[in-house]
């Protein structure tokens, strides 16, 4: 009869493809685990605590404002719209870049001490809106449109100027934060607001 090998070469038992399973299952398992907890990482670091827990930083100067003053911190509707649903784009792939660079960017901030009072981020304000609403230029505000939909906005309530506008919005190469600059935050000193 056949006589197995022993070594390095040797045919295996049959026990062996028990460990298939048993690996694919275990592999399942630790994919599942380290996809929750990136999630939740994720969403961890949207909130608006995290965002402003850095001392001496803009987000924490600009959180201030938007909480005075901004139409997105109190509405008549009720909605509350925050940090990460104005910064931070809703599709993965978006998302996890911008979170990335955000933080490579933040972190770098914090570590040169760039900003260790208001006076030394007011000098920057206009260079930061500036650079935001680039980022929005060029995603025709995404993060805007996610909530605001032109087709279902109802003209005829808003003020003729403002139904001028987003009537031909769609066709005109403007986006959002070409006319709602200071929407959520103090303009820099520079800046008219629209």
């Amino acid at each position: 009869m056949f006589e197995q090998k022993k070594g390095l070469w040797s045919v295996p038992t049959p026990w062996w493809r028990l460990g298939i399973p048993l690996g694919g299952l275990l592999a399942l398992v630790l994919g599942i685990i380290a996809w929750v907890g990136f999630e939740a990482s994720m969403t961890w670091s949207s909130t608006d605590e995290f965002c402003t827990s850095c001392h001496n930083s803009p987000s924490q100067w600009v959180q201030q404002e938007w909480h005075q003053e901004s139409a997105h911190f109190k509405s008549k509707s009720g909605v509350v719209v925050t940090c990460h649903d104005c910064h931070i784009p809703k599709s993965f792939f978006a998302k996890v870049w911008v979170k990335g660079t955000s933080a490579v960017s933040h972190v770098t901030t914090q570590l040169t001490g760039k900003y260790q009072t208001k006076a030394d981020f007011e000098l920057h304000r206009e260079a930061l809106a500036e650079r935001v609403w680039d980022v929005m230029r060029k995603t025709d505000s995404r993060e805007c449109r996610s909530c605001h939909n032109v087709e279902r906005m109802a003209l005829a309530q808003q003020s003729e100027t403002a139904a001028q506008y987003h009537e031909v919005l769609q066709d005109d190469g403007i986006t959002c934060i070409d006319c709602h600059k200071g929407i959520a935050h103090n303009l820099p000193g520079n800046v008219a607001k629209n």
